[in-house]
Formats: C-alpha cells, structure tokens, sequence
C-alpha cells in the first residue's frame, strides 16, 4: 500500500497564525506615530504613509484569517471519521495509474489552451511589427516573452501536482463541505464558494468528477476534481454522487 501521511495538526493553521501577525504588525504600524511621537518627529511626515499601510494591512489581514479558519475547519471536519463521508485508500499501483493518467489530462487541456493564447499573440504582435516595426518588434517580444513564462508555468505547475500527489499517498476524504484528495484540500462552502454538481465518469480508473465554483472579479471561477473510484467501490461512489445531487437540488 502507498504510505499515508499523518493527519493535519489541530490548532491554528500556518496561514491562521500568518494572517493574525500580520494584522498584530499593521496595527503596530498604525498606532507607533501617535503612541511615540517623539521618536517618529525627525520623519518628516512619513510616519503618516506608515499609518495608512498599517491601516491596510490589519483589517485585510484580520479578514483572510477568517478564510484560512474556514478552511482549518473543513480540514478537521475530513478528518474526523464521524464526519467524513468517504475515507478511500488505494494501493501503489492504482494511485500511480490514476495519478499518471490525469498528470495527462491535465496537461493536455492546459496546453491546448495555450495554444489559442500563443495564436492571438502571434496574430497581434505579428499585425503590430507589419505595420510599424520600430515600435511593433517590442510589442511582438513581449507577447513572445509572455508565452515563454506562461510555457514555464504550465510545466512547473503540472509536474509540480503530480509530485505532491505522489508524495502524499494514496489517500482521498470526501466531506459535506470539502474534499481531501492526497494533500490538496478543496472546499466548496464559505466565503462565496459552491458546490455545482458531481457525476462517476468513465476512465482507468473511473472517477467521481466534483465541479465546485467560487468568487472571481467578473464571474465565478469553476474549479472541477477528479476522485479515482477504488477496485470495488463502485455502489459505494454511486451512493456519493446520489447524495450531493439530492442535497444540490435542495438548495
């Protein structure tokens, strides 16, 4: 079996504790001009730029605390056996299948994107060097320049995943609120986040396909997991699916 990592330690999550110093720091910086006057007079007014920053700072940071909370509390929740819904461990060979096999998906469906972003940036960069190439050879660099670095991005993020994935074992926890897929804590509650939909889909090995979406600038960013479906769970990943779909068509 692939070794299991030890469940998440109680207490304050690391981005908790770094939200609540930085909201201690802010504050420190608002207050310091008022509370010691003497020694911030040689600032010339500064001292005041620091306010404004310490102003920003400590609510923003109190807020995000707030968030990671959230977060810490659907972690826990995953962890508690009473809680979870789902708790599936899979053997060696079938999560490196399964952990191979979306490593692919993932990387097919991010290039392909990439492939649409690279033709306008061809076709735009290309449209300004025709007509004034002086100036328009620096806009089509930087559009090629920009390619480059998304390029990189897509190939550190996607190897990236699936080294966390393969590190952290073969492991998977569904709750009400969230999901446990390996290390990767997905939570579909709280702070504008919802749950879509969930469906079994086909594949070696077939998966539970979870869509949740959450707040973005202009519309909702929909994020979709893959959960594999262990050699035998089939009824039981069934019974997962009939319940969020009754609990969705609550709503």
């Amino acid at each position: 079996m692939t070794p299991t990592p030890p469940a998440p330690k109680t207490g304050l999550s690391t981005g908790e504790k770094i939200c609540w110093w930085c909201t201690l720091l802010g504050a420190a910086m608002a207050a310091a001009p008022f509370v010691a006057e003497d020694f911030f007079s040689s600032w010339n007014g500064g001292q005041y730029a620091m306010v404004l920053v310490g102003l920003l700072i400590a609510p923003s940071a109190a807020l995000s605390s707030f968030l990671f909370r959230r977060r810490r509390l659907v972690r826990d929740a995953l962890f508690d056996e009473k809680q979870s819904l789902v708790h599936w461990k899979y053997g060696e060979a079938e999560w490196r299948s399964f952990v191979g096999e979306d490593y692919e998906r993932e990387r097919r469906a991010k290039w392909a994107l990439f492939r649409i972003v690279a033709f306008f940036c061809l076709v735009v960069g290309g449209f300004f060097a025709i007509l004034d190439w002086e100036g328009g050879r620096w806009v089509l660099g930087v559009l090629l320049g920009l390619c480059m670095i998304i390029s990189a991005v897509i190939v550190a993020t996607t190897r990236s995943q699936r080294a966390r994935r393969e590190a952290g074992g073969g492991e998977v926890r569904i709750g009400e609120d969230g999901l446990w897929l390996s290390g990767e804590l997905h939570v579909w509650k709280g702070f504008g986040a919802r749950f879509e939909r969930c469906a079994v889909i086909d594949g070696r090995p077939p998966c539970i396909e979870i869509v949740y979406s959450t707040l973005a600038k202009n519309q909702r960013q929909i994020t979709s997991v893959r959960v594999p479906v262990p050699t035998g769970y089939d009824a039981e990943a069934a019974g997962i699916v009939v319940h969020f779909e009754e609990k969705r068509a609550r709503r």
